[in-house]
This record gives C-alpha cells, structure tokens and sequence, in this order.
C-alpha cells in the first residue's frame, strides 16, 4: 500500500466525525459572509485535499495550523482527531487571539491563534511541542527568509512529525500557458495600493522539484508529493498545453495549479541556506 493510502487508512479508522463529502464540510463553516463562501468555493478542492493528505490525530495529539483561516480548522479537531488545535497568524508576537467559527447547523468551534512574524521571530512554542505542522498558502509570501519558517517548523516538530504544505507551482499548465501567450506566470502579478491593512502578494513561488530539495535541506523526508487544482476540477481549455508538451518531449507530470507535499521529520536542519534558494 502506498505512503498516501496508508494515511488515508489512518483517517478513516480513527476519524471523530467523518463527513461523506469533506468539500461540503469545510463550506459548512466556512460560509458566514459571502466573500468567506466566495473563498472556500474557489479553493475547494486545494482545502479538502489537504484535509485528506494530513496525517490524523489522537487525544494526546497536537496540531498547528499557520496562517489559519478557520477553514480547514475546525476540521482538525472534528474530523481528523487531534486533541489539540492550534492556529498562528501574522502579527505582534506574544499576542493571542480566540477564534470562533459556527457551522451552517449551529455547530461551533474555538481555538487559540497566536500572532508572531513567521519569518523573524522565534515562535512560541516550546521544542518538539507539535506532531503536526501545516502550512498552507503561506511559503509564496515569505520575502526575506524562508528557511527561518522551515528552521522553526523543525523546532517544534516532534521527531517524525510531519509538515503539510500546500503551494502555488510556477510551471502549472495555466502558468506555462500565460507565458506562451504572452502573459506573466505568476498568480498575483500587480503591487498592491497603499492601505491600512494590505494583504501580501506572492513573493516567490516555486516548482514542484524544489520542494524536496527544499525538506531535505530541512530535516524532512518527503511522503507525498503531487499537484492538482485550486477547486473541486482542473482549469479547462489547457488541453494544448499538454499537447504542445508531449510534442517536444516535456514532461506532463506535477502540472497542476498547487503542489501539495508531506514531509516527516527525520533529524535536524542540514542546510540553513541552501545554494538553490539563497544567494
């Protein structure tokens, strides 16, 4: 049996409440306002199948989730069985927030958030406190230093932890597709205009094979890695792409529009600045 079916085994013989559809689960509460139902639709398929892709949890088990949206949150908890839920965001560190979602049904759920720059700060959090770590959306908008976020990551994870990343790939069949028409790869190409509050654009993102050199230099083992679609289905109208590929011998293989990757704490960081990702 594979790495992937293995986990999935996991989930569904320890899972608290497993849902039919988990798509349908995460919009439950995730549809307060429509511009929170707006996201969760668009990033369907990116959110169910990083629930799928996260090793389950125990009573005794602790999970952190950077970035939290309170989306795949409450999921954690109710679906996958950790005892422990936590979340982190950007912002003052020693500061905590309470967080509270309810479902469609009245179902409710609340966790600790706790503010702190994920790419400067030393996170509060003792050594070895998680069993997981999952960092979704996040690794594209760190600018100064991303292997601090992967060095504290290390940190807190207990020894065979894991790490559940999801990111955007620069070489998807939509990006190569922009290029060939003249377009810019990247999902978010513009600046943003001055304002109080601005949400940051994507500093860098990344190709599939630099993932694993990216764990490695971490202290991770990659489990899985694979790329699909942001929402429940792949783009349409991309089917030249994958043409045009094969007709020059290029690989069709990890196209997809987000890389999802699990790595498994094995040791140590082994390179805090590896040569491919720092000058």
């Amino acid at each position: 049996m594979s790495v992937l079916g293995k986990i999935m085994q996991k989930v569904e013989s320890r899972a608290v409440d497993q849902p039919a559809d988990l798509g349908e689960y995460i919009l439950e509460f995730s549809s307060a306002t429509d511009a929170q139902r707006e996201y969760a639709v668009k990033h369907l398929g990116r959110l169910a199948r990083t629930l799928q892709l996260t090793p389950p949890g125990e009573r005794s088990s602790c999970v952190l989730e950077m970035g939290a949206y309170m989306q795949l949150t409450p999921a954690l908890k109710r679906v996958l069985g950790y005892g422990e839920v936590r979340g982190c965001y950007l912002g003052p560190l020693g500061r905590t927030d309470r967080k509270s979602v309810k479902s469609l049904d009245g179902k409710s759920f609340s966790c600790e958030i706790d503010l702190f720059n994920a790419e400067k700060d030393r996170y509060p959090y003792p050594d070895e406190r998680f069993d997981t770590v999952i960092c979704c959306e996040l690794f594209e908008h760190l600018s100064d230093d991303p292997m601090h976020l992967m060095t504290e990551v290390n940190r807190i994870l207990k020894p065979g932890g894991h790490l559940v990343m999801s990111t955007p790939s620069i070489i998807s069949l939509r990006s190569v597709a922009a290029v060939l028409k003249g377009g810019h790869p990247g999902l978010y190409s513009q600046f943003m205009k001055p304002r109080e509050d601005p949400e940051p654009r994507h500093a860098r993102e990344y190709a599939p094979w630099e993932i694993p050199m990216l764990f490695q230099a971490s202290g991770l083992e990659v489990e899985v890695l694979e790329t699909g679609p942001y929402g429940r289905d792949e783009p349409p109208g991309l089917e030249w792409v994958v043409d045009l590929l094969k007709q020059h011998e290029l690989s069709t293989e990890l196209r997809g529009e987000t890389i999802h990757a699990v790595g498994r704490k094995t040791g140590p960081v082994i390179e805090r600045y590896p040569g491919w990702l720092y000058d």
